[in-house]
Parts: structure tokens; sequence; C-alpha cells
């Protein structure tokens, strides 16, 4: 099974774009928090970024309601993509 569930915050608004054949995708960063005390007893907080994307329907409710620094609860599959530069 290949499912995940985040709860964190929007570190920006939802990037909205409409695709070639009129559907609609949206670009989400979520950040999720972790706080933990080290073995000196100091407060230790730790951020990790996300990236998720939203088709269709789901897109044009993330435009319409998901600001920047708004909790979200984001549950789906994870994909692993390369990216090839020129370099």
């Amino acid at each position: 099974m290949n499912q995940a569930t985040l709860i964190g915050r929007l570190g920006a608004n939802p990037e909205c774009r409409v695709l070639p054949d009129g559907g609609m995708v949206a670009n989400l960063r979520i950040a999720t928090d972790e706080s933990y005390k080290n073995q000196a007893g100091e407060k230790i907080d730790k951020t990790e970024w996300h990236r998720g994307v939203a088709y269709g329907r789901l897109a044009e409710i993330c435009q319409d309601y998901l600001k920047k620094g708004r909790l979200i609860m984001a549950q789906g599959k994870l994909r692993t993509r390369d990216y090839m530069d020129k370099d």
C-alpha cells in the first residue's frame, strides 16, 4: 500500500494553473514541524518541507480555500520524480 498522510502548514499560497486540456493543477508546499529536547535539555525545532500536487476539482478547492500559513491534512500516494538538467 502506498499511502502518506501529512499534517502541516502551507508555506505559500497554492500555485494553480490551467492545463491545455482545460483541467486544473495546484502545487502545494507543506511544512511539517517536530520539536524535541536533545541530551543537553535544549529544545530543538525541526521543519521538513514537502511538495504536493492536486488535480481537477480538488485543485479548484485548494485555490478557493487554502492560503499561506493554513493548517492542512494532505493524504495521497508518494511518488519520486527524477530531474535532469543541462549539466
